[in-house]
């Protein structure tokens, strides 16, 4: 006797069903969009890896679109000052595009966070030529406006405009920072 026989029908057609299926089922049954909300927050909060979550709001952000969430008409006309204020006050695609954005940024932040800076060879390709100002040097570097001013008091090569302001050959620079390596930290 097989198992399934016992199984209730409900039961027996979840168990047969994809996780595709079931989560379209599952963003099909909840009608108010604070409930979806709350569903997909929960649901992001169980994945652990920062690509999966924003693969899977991409993907339930499409699901949220395309799948027509119909509610009952009579508990409609019962319940419709709640039902307009959940859909005005609750919008699932400004959501997911909140938390897309939020994750990508984040993301962005902790791969610049985590990436060595190497000296030397970070030259900027969009500089026309090899002369930077002060600002571009502290981009480049990854140097604080403190520490860059420091380096320019240890001899840090520079030259100076008919206005004051100060450029920095790339080249000169990298060859001073071969030379004064034990000055870097």
């Amino acid at each position: 006797m097989k198992i399934t026989a016992n199984l209730d029908p409900i039961i027996l057609k979840t168990l047969q069903m994809s996780n595709d299926e079931i989560l379209k089922a599952k963003i099909k049954s909840l009608n108010l969009n604070e409930d979806l909300i709350i569903f997909l927050e929960e649901t992001i909060i169980n994945i652990q890896e920062t690509e999966h979550k924003i693969l899977f709001l991409h993907y339930a952000k499409k699901l949220v679109v395309q799948i027509e969430r119909p509610v009952d008409q009579g508990h409609y006309d019962a319940f419709q000052f709640e039902y307009d204020q959940d859909r005005r006050r609750f919008n699932p695609a400004l959501w997911i595009n909140a938390e897309l954005e939020f994750l990508k940024v984040s993301q962005e932040f902790n791969c610049s966070k985590n990436q060595p800076t190497s000296y030397g060879n970070q030259q900027n390709a969009n500089a026309p030529m090899s002369l930077l100002r002060h600002e571009d040097m502290e981009k480049m570097y990854r140097w604080s406006r403190s520490t860059l001013n420091r380096r320019i008091a240890l001899g840090l090569p520079y030259h100076l405009d008919p206005a004051g302001a100060k450029f920095f050959d790339v080249t000169e620079v990298n060859e001073w920072i071969k030379e004064n390596t034990s000055l870097m930290n």
